[in-house]
Formats: C-alpha cells, structure tokens, sequence
C-alpha cells in the first residue's frame, strides 16, 4: 500500500466494540502527505489506532472519504541532550521516544497507562497519566506543533502563537487538522525506578480519603503518579475498597548495589491477539473471582522498588485484554467529576452492581488543575475508569443513566475511550464546544476532517 495506491483495510479501535472497512494511505513523506490532503474530500486521521471506541475510525457516512495513517512518519528529528527538549514526527509512538531518551536521563513529563500512542494521539486527546494534580496533561508540555491544513498549507502554533487553534488541536481528537511534528520539554531523571508505596482499603470513602491526602503530595511533587484500583464485587460496607499505589522517582542512592539505574529497553510485541471466540472468558464468575483474589492477595507496603515504566504503563502487560472479551469487544467508561461529587461515585458502582454488570477493572485517579482546551478531558476532582464487556450493554442507551449523572454534577466522559456517550449531553459536559467548533471551522472551513466519534457524538454541527 501506497500513499498513491490506497489499500482497504478493516480497522477497528482498541477496545474492538467498532470495526469499519475504510480505505487507507499511509504517506512516509511529507510531500506525499499534502497531495493525499489535496486529493480527498473526507479525512479521518488515524495514529496507532489506541483509542477504545471510534475516534480514529470514519463514520458510517464518510462515503468517499479515507482513513488518513499517520505511523509511516516517525522519526526524532533533533534531539537537545543539553535542555532535553526533543522535536518528534506525529507517528512516533511514545515507545520509541522513551526508548531513546530515558537512558540518557531524560523523562517524558506526562505518560498514559500505554506506551503504544503516537505522539500525535497523545496531543489530539490530550492525554492524562497518574500524576495529574502537579504535571498537568501532555499538551501543558509541548512548546509548539505544526499542524497541516485541509488546503495544504501548514502553520505552527503554540499557547502564545494562535493559542485558540493550539488549544483546539490539543485535546481536539484530530479534527482541526494533521498534527505534523511537534516539540516537547523532557525533564530530568536520575534513574529508571520508581519506588511504589501501597495501602490496601476497606471501603469507599476510605479508597477516597487516601487519594485526597495523596493529591496534596501530588500537587507538591509533580513526578508523584498515584492510582486506585477498586474492587467492583464487593458489596455493602465493603463497596468501593481497593488497593492504591503511590509511585515517586528513585534516586541512584535508592538502589541497591547490583541494579543499574537504567534498566534494559524492554521487548515488546506489537502482534495483535486474535479476540476469543463467542463471549470470551470474562463473566461475572471470572470478575468475581479474580478481583476477591487481588484484594484478599495484597498487602500494603511500602519502598518496593519497580521500574518506571512497568509502573506507568500498566496496558502494555495486558496485551491480549480486549481479545479475552471475546467477539465483541470491551467497552471502557472513563468519568470525571469535581471533588465535592464523591456521591456520584457512589451512585455508579451502586448501579453497576445493581444491573448486574460488575466491571471487568475499576480505577480511580486525581485530577489537578484543568487547561485552557475546550475538549480536554481532565478537571480537577476524580476520574473513574470501568472495564465492561460490551455483549452486557444490550442497547445504544444502556449506560445513559450514568451519563445524566456525570452530567448533572458538572462532570464529562472522555471522549478518546468513548463508545457509549448520549450525544445530547456532550454540550452539558463540554460547554465550550461552541467555541471549539468556532476555531475548528477557522482551521477547516471545507469541513475535510471527520471520524466515527466525531458523527456519532454530533462534535462538527
């Protein structure tokens, strides 16, 4: 296949609940890049293909149009050992930027739950990692991108350069335009560990009374990463109680003797696991199981030694996990909502217990300070993540109780792992959409961008 020579693929999202048959280029040259742009009427640009639900797939009214693969343009274009700031191609993955800088000393300020985006993924969803209440989302870090246009121009923008259409590109799932090249500040590590201090809870508000004293810490320390995972099968008192794991830099004075302070660059496969055949193997029973035993097998402790990417990027030894959901898929709901809503959190794991549908993994996270993208997913408060299979949610709306919920207290879904969300909540949860659409239609007047997420969550109108 060929940028000339469009090959027809079947795509799907990570999460597999979508699958879409599409035309495909993947232009390996920039120039090659701009005669594609120049040549299609609709465009659905696509990374890795990492997000859950439809945001890198064409809508099923995309007609004419081609799925746009980014992943042939790849390269580290300069790299400043002496400021550690590193000018990437959109398509690199965040694998092979860490590969190449953390053993120089040199760390990615924010990191998602996986490697495997590419950098110009990371940028259009603005991603989150666990350390959010002091170091912001990945956009907060980058100095400027460039941004190729549905007319074949290209401009360069940053927060202090046309900071209205930097900060619709960040965060704006990859509707204003191609994200080209972008340049990021790293920052200073000593090693590659991280020490992990754990602490096992008994309920709910418990689970939520150490996040809120480990978000203080956070928001001193922004290399503090935090996470909860709760276990969804427990009832009554015991609702909500969960394991939660502090992470913070090792220094070389922290290791032992025999460890080097960089490990190995870890091999990893990249080969995309066949899903299950019929349901899978995640039921109720399996979940049931499997979460009694995590929490019953873990104790908390303090000072263990973990190395830094193990800890941050957790889905990267989970690579058959969408496969094991069997058919069709795994459906993940990610919520925030501000931190006087800890009801809301209640009232979700109460009705997820209540029709039957025990996730597959619950987490939960802080969140710090927001940022100035209208679609950016992060607000100060709580975001709280639930695995499902999808074969459970029976119709289009069968999550849309909880929608309302997150609605009414202000909070929003994330749209890079939706797949559920009522469309006519988006305004409510997003109330800058306006104003997004305003600068989105400045960039794109032609209306050349597009994708399923885009369709189905009515973004463009």
């Amino acid at each position: 296949m060929t940028a000339e020579s469009p090959g027809t693929q079947s795509l799907s999202g990570w999460g597999r609940t979508f699958r879409r048959t599409a035309r495909v280029r993947r232009p390996e040259l920039e120039g090659g890049l701009v005669d594609v742009v120049l040549s299609e009427p609709k465009i659905t640009v696509r990374g890795a293909g990492k997000s859950y639900g439809d945001a890198a797939l064409p809508g099923v009214g995309a007609g004419d149009g081609i799925v746009l693969d980014l992943t042939g343009l790849d390269r580290i274009s300069v790299f400043d050992e002496g400021n550690g700031i590193v000018v990437v191609e959109a398509g690199l993955v965040l694998k092979d930027l860490i590969d190449q800088t953390l053993p120089l000393g040199w760390k990615l300020p924010v990191v998602p739950g996986t490697e495997r985006v590419t950098i110009g993924g990371a940028l259009a969803g603005d991603v989150h990692g666990k350390n959010h209440p002091g170091a912001g989302s990945f956009g907060q870090h980058v100095l400027w991108i460039d941004v190729l246009l549905s007319d074949g121009s290209t401009i360069r923008l940053s927060a202090g350069q046309d900071a209205d259409a930097f900060w619709a590109t960040v965060g704006g799932m990859g509707l204003t335009g191609v994200i080209l090249r972008t340049a990021i500040q790293l920052q200073r590590v000593d090693t590659g560990w991280m020490i992990r201090n754990r602490l096992r809870t008994h309920s709910l508000d418990e689970t939520v009374e150490v996040m809120h004293a480990a978000a203080g810490r956070q928001e001193l320390d922004p290399d503090r990463h935090v996470i909860a995972w709760l276990d969804a099968n427990a009832r009554g008192n015991r609702a909500g109680r969960g394991i939660v794991d502090e992470y913070y830099d090792a220094s070389t004075l922290d290791l032992p003797g025999v460890v080097a302070p960089f490990p190995e660059t870890r091999v990893t496969s990249s080969r995309e696991h066949r899903s299950l055949p019929g349901p899978g193997v995640v039921s109720a029973a399996t979940i049931a199981t499997a979460s009694a035993a995590r929490w019953h097998l873990s104790r908390s402790a303090n000072s263990r030694l973990v190395a830094r990417r193990t800890a941050l990027c957790p889905l990267d030894r989970a690579d058959a996990w969408p496969a094991a959901f069997g058919r069709r898929g795994v459906v993940q709901y990610q919520l925030a909502v501000p931190l006087d809503e800890v009801g809301v959190l209640h009232e979700v794991l109460a009705f997820f217990s209540t029709h039957g549908l025990t996730p597959a993994l619950v987490t939960l996270k802080n969140f710090g300070f927001g940022t100035a993208g209208p679609l950016t997913f992060p607000m100060p408060g709580w975001t709280l993540a639930v695995d499902l299979p999808a074969r459970w949610l029976h119709d289009a709306g069968a999550l849309h109780p909880i929608d309302k919920l997150v609605a009414g207290a202000g909070g929003r879904v994330y749209l890079a792992k939706d797949a559920v969300t009522d469309a006519e909540l988006i305004p409510v949860m997003y109330p800058r959409l306006p104003d997004w659409q305003r600068t989105r239609s400045r960039l794109d007047p032609a209306g050349v961008w597009t994708s399923g997420l885009a369709e189905r969550l009515k973004l463009l109108s």
